[in-house]
């Protein structure tokens, strides 16, 4: 199996790190491709990309992401999109902001939870009505409705305990 050959391209803002992050823009009808590494996108403001003609062009986080190619496998947020799963390890890092986000929707949170067994998940959802009612808890604190605290602080023992069979957690 022959081996395949990858260039590398510097990042066309500061020249030292490598240029992850592919833009192509439409310049006086050409085809223009500009490559920057994730510091200097962030240090120009949310992916502010420097462009041929001496200007800024502001882009959107999720702009910049979609047109974002990984270094070591070359796939696109598209890729990932229609494959439901990342080309290697390098992708976290490139996609980064997509993935935490998708993972927020799915979640809830920004980690990926996995499978659980039938038994973990009755404990994870438990584990994530107790967190919704601790929010509702501390916005009846902080409105001063005791009553309605009381109530949701009874509530979060209740589902606590039914996190415990016979001093065991399930």
């Amino acid at each position: 199996m022959g081996k395949s050959w990858r260039i590398k391209m510097l990042c066309e803002i500061c020249g030292k790190e490598e240029g992850s992050i592919k833009y192509t823009k439409i310049i006086n009808g050409e085809k223009v491709e500009f490559y920057i590494c994730e510091k200097c996108a962030k240090k120009k403001g949310f992916y502010s990309l420097l462009s041929h003609s001496g200007e800024d062009t502001m882009l959107s986080e999720e702009q910049v992401i979609k047109e974002a190619v990984c270094p070591s496998c070359g796939w696109k947020l598209k890729d990932i999109e229609e494959k439901s799963k990342l080309g290697c390890p390098q992708c976290y890092n490139v996609f980064r902001p997509y993935i935490r986000d998708l993972l927020t929707k799915l979640h809830d949170e920004k980690k990926h939870i996995g499978k659980v067994p039938l038994l973990d998940k009755e404990k994870l959802e438990i584990r994530r009505k107790i967190r919704e009612v601790k929010k509702a808890l501390d916005d009846a604190i902080k409105k001063e409705q005791y009553e309605l605290a009381a109530e949701l602080r009874d509530k979060i023992k209740n589902l606590s305990l039914k996190m415990v069979k016979d001093g065991k957690e399930r």
